[in-house]
């Protein structure tokens, strides 16, 4: 399970290479913007710790993978949020596979897991999500509880995907209902400051 978590995880992550692009930015005010195939504003709480941007492109064979991810880090919880395009083939993007999560009276489609993390897999790094999020000092030992939300362009040759995390402190195994429910709620009113927003 703690590979498969990981191979996920990693996913979201990108190779670094020149970019051309800029599809997340930060604006006055602070808030995470992301325009490109998206447009929405993602409110950042006044203490948080932000992570640049950084954006890189990967080539293989023809298709050009253009590929931008930024985050923010506040008390327990963290952010990622990453947008990529690709030049293939129209429906190369799809996020069919997910599973359906509601949140009030919307649909999203998102995976949750909780992956145990050891310093040893820090050290390995073979995940480059764990990598970016551990240049910022955020605890993510022994284990996170995250939520990946997906968004397909009606093309699908656009993504975007944000992860919200949390730090576990006892590991997955220790995970009371009590912090299922906290967790929950929390990432709730992280959707609805988003909604709100925009």
């Amino acid at each position: 399970m703690k590979k498969i978590a990981i191979t996920a995880i990693a996913l979201l992550s990108s190779m670094s290479a020149a970019a051309e692009h800029q599809y997340i930015d930060f604006s006055r005010a602070g808030h995470m913007v992301i325009a490109g195939p998206f447009n929405v504003v993602i409110p950042i709480p006044e203490n948080a710790r932000v992570g640049e941007p950084e954006h890189t492109t990967e080539k293989f064979l023809t298709e050009t993978l253009k590929v931008s991810k930024a985050g923010y880090f506040a008390d327990d919880q963290f952010v990622m949020v990453q947008v990529e395009t690709t030049n293939a083939p129209a429906g190369t993007l799809t996020n069919e596979n997910l599973p359906t999560y509601a949140i009030g009276d919307r649909i999203f489609r998102a995976r949750t897991l909780c992956m145990d993390i050891s310093q040893e897999d820090l050290e390995a790094n073979d995940a480059p999500l764990l990598e970016y999020v551990e240049a910022y000092n955020v605890q993510i030992v022994p284990a996170v509880r995250a939520v990946e939300l997906s968004v397909t362009t009606d093309d699908g040759t656009g993504e975007g995907s944000i992860v919200y995390m949390r730090n576990v402190p006892g590991g997955c195994d220790a995970m009371t209902p009590e912090f299922e429910s906290e967790f929950d709620a929390a990432f709730a009113r992280f959707i609805e400051s988003i909604q709100d927003r925009n």
